[in-house]
């Protein structure tokens, strides 16, 4: 239960700014209201960079290195990816322009052969059938080098190009099968999290889950399966926040990053996502499933790095599962 204390803290109400960047923080809020504009992040956004210029040099300095500790460099990060595709590109359009020359050389090819054979139906006496022999020997094996070059052109093409895409695939954030992040870029942010907690000191969480295998086990079709897992991931996007990171990290498992989130947030988190799919209708297989999750929970401690936690709440989540119940915590 929220209390007094909870609400005021040394004197400090809500409506009081304790530090420099909390007053300058009012005075915005202050003003798009004294201005009578909509109070939403986009115009708020917009009259921060602007008072910010009004503010002392030391204050912007100190304002803008939070926020680019906040920041993501992602522009860099799609410079990076936009680069890798078009290199994948040009190698692509590389290899067409190779298999034309194949296809045009082998063209010739048929087309010399075609001439040989009528000038062999005519031949009178050895020494001119040895001559058409010769000459055809030469221009076949001039054409045979160049297939040869255009082949290994091809080969080392594809080669680089399949490597191109492997770097790209490797950097892709998208989970395709269930329209969330994927795992590399899940482990990213909560590393990039436990970066944030360090220099600000707040609480955030990280939760992992899947529906129950007693429940995957009457289902008897992989494609059913994929199903009830995609039934679960527009679950979480309807009931997550914009802060929020949800992801698939493989295998029927999903993610998901709570910023600004203690445990007990987490705990609460938990039972409205379970209350929610219990109560949702979903049929398989011509009957009514009841779907249930287990999950594994965990605040991110400053002291641990992203893969004790992943690996954490993970075993967390196998606890779960085992206990037959809907969560178990990660303890410091």
């Amino acid at each position: 239960m929220i209390t007094q204390k909870d609400i005021i803290v040394e004197g400090i109400g809500l409506n009081e700014a304790s530090t420099e960047i909390e007053v300058f923080a009012k005075k915005v809020f202050d003003k798009l209201i004294e201005d009578n504009i909509y109070p939403i992040p986009y115009y708020y956004s917009i009259h921060f960079f602007n008072m910010l210029e009004d503010e002392p040099v030391e204050f912007k300095k100190s304002v803008m290195e939070l926020i680019e500790l906040e920041g993501t460099n992602e522009l860099e990060e799609d410079l990076k990816f936009e680069q890798k595709l078009k290199q994948s590109f040009k190698y692509s359009k590389e290899l067409v322009q190779n298999s034309a020359s194949m296809y045009k050389l082998s063209s010739i090819l048929k087309e010399k052969n075609k001439v040989y054979l009528k000038e062999i139906e005519n031949v009178s006496t050895p020494q001119v059938f040895k001559t058409i022999l010769l000459n055809s020997k030469k221009n076949i094996d001039i054409i045979n080098k160049k297939l040869a070059l255009s082949l290994q052109t091809m080969k080392e093409l594809y080669s680089k190009n399949v490597s191109t895409l492997k770097e790209i695939e490797k950097e892709s954030i998208f989970d395709s099968l269930y329209g969330l992040y994927n795992k590399n870029y899940f482990i990213r942010e909560v590393k990039r999290e436990i970066a944030q907690i360090q220099k600000f000191k707040h609480t955030s969480s990280v939760m992992v889950m899947k529906t129950s295998q007693s429940v995957m086990d009457k289902i008897k079709i992989d494609k059913n399966k994929i199903i009830v897992n995609r039934f679960i991931a527009k679950i979480l996007l309807k009931t997550s926040r914009r802060t929020d990171i949800i992801a698939h990290l493989g295998d029927g498992v999903f993610g998901m990053l709570l910023k600004h989130t203690d445990k007990i947030g987490a705990m609460k988190t938990s039972e409205r996502l379970s209350d929610m799919i219990s109560n949702s209708a979903m049929f398989i297989e011509g009957d009514e499933l009841e779907v249930k999750i287990v999950i594994g929970i965990s605040e991110i401690f400053s002291d641990k790095n992203e893969e004790n936690i992943i690996e954490c709440v993970y075993k967390k989540l196998e606890e779960a599962e085992k206990e037959d119940t809907l969560y178990k915590i990660c303890e410091e």
